[in-house]
């Protein structure tokens, strides 16, 4: 087999929280093994009350592996890619508190969600998903199921995600296909 085809070829995965869905071989066969991959994840419950299929009818934050309403919190919506989001409760910082806005449609019911991740409002999300730390998931993004997203990506402005892993640092602008695809 010929190494120059390998994810370590293409890719400094050293840093990489997800590094174990590659092997030795071809950068391509992770593909093959993230439905199985994303299948034996463990994944955080969605809050009680949540209507599956139906947009959220207020600002959720998750600090703590916990989810309660926005309301009498201040958040700061700056660079999230930078840990620019920030959520303070009565003037106390709620470090890596995640903010899904009102608008956002959940399907499915496997999803994990990092530290410091928007998600903005008319994103539809078909488990299961993962999103690692300081994510930004724009408006109106369609992330189909099987989509692995490392640290500080963006999943851009109506972006359609199927079946993909985004690498850390990438960024997938708006207006964007991805499907079957490893995103460095």
């Amino acid at each position: 087999m010929t190494t120059c085809l390998s994810a370590n070829s293409f890719f400094d995965l050293s840093d990489f929280e997800h590094r174990g869905l590659f092997g030795g071989d071809r950068v391509w066969q992770a593909l093959a093994r993230l439905k199985k991959y994303m299948a034996d994840q463990d994944y955080l419950p969605l809050p009680v009350g949540l209507e599956l299929c139906q947009p959220l009818a207020k600002t959720l934050v998750l600090h703590d592996g916990n989810f309660r309403t926005a309301e009498g919190l201040d958040i700061t919506y700056g660079d999230v890619t930078k840990g620019g989001l920030e959520v303070c409760d009565n003037g106390r910082v709620m470090a890596g508190a995640s903010v899904i806005m009102a608008g956002v449609v959940f399907k499915g019911e496997k999803f994990r969600i990092g530290e410091g991740v928007l998600i903005e409002a008319g994103a539809m999300l078909v488990g299961p998903i993962i999103l690692g730390d300081w994510t930004e998931v724009r408006q109106g993004a369609y992330m189909r199921g099987n989509c692995l997203v490392g640290r500080r990506c963006v999943v851009g402005h109506v972006t359609e995600v199927k079946h993909t892993i985004f690498l850390d640092d990438a960024k997938a602008g708006h207006f964007a296909y991805l499907g079957d695809t490893i995103l460095g």
